[in-house]
């Protein structure tokens, strides 16, 4: 599998999604590197990969974002969202990025894991890989948004 090509479509995918369901505008901010899956935000999604290739991709931003995000996706006003809602609404987010990916990709057989969400102000979800963890750093209504991908 060429990690190019996932790159390539997760930074695709991530434009499409926010700019066909929540009518948010991002920008390709850079590319880290990191020996780990760590998401430390105050809001993640996490999905696991399994098939020919195995892995995890997170996503990972502020609280806020995410509540507008997922706002702009329901059709709700970001202040009547009940957590049930915004833990729902990031789960999809991160399923749909993920969706995203696998057909963009054109990766074969991979299935992909029912999504966890976590919400709170002090969280930090780490898988520890020997492959290491490329983020991709995306710039959202002047908010940093990443898609953390382990492969």
């Amino acid at each position: 599998m060429d990690n190019e090509a996932v790159l390539s479509a997760l930074k695709a995918t991530v434009t499409e999604v926010m700019g066909t369901m929540a009518w948010a505008e991002v920008g390709f901010a850079g590319q880290d590197h990191s020996s780990s899956l760590i998401l430390d935000k105050e809001v993640g999604g996490l999905i696991r990969l399994q098939g020919d290739h195995e892995g995890l991709v997170g996503i990972a931003c502020s609280k806020n974002i995410a509540s507008e995000l997922v706002s702009r996706i329901v059709g709700l006003p970001a202040e009547e969202l009940t957590h049930e809602d915004l833990l729902d609404g990031v789960a999809e987010l991160a399923n749909m990025i993920c969706g995203g990916m696998k057909t963009k990709a054109e990766i074969g057989n991979l299935e992909l894991s029912p999504p966890v969400a976590i919400v709170g102000s002090e969280y930090t979800a780490l898988w520890k890989t020997m492959e290491g963890t490329e983020i991709l750093n995306f710039l959202l209504e002047g908010e940093m948004f990443q898609v953390h991908v382990s492969m």
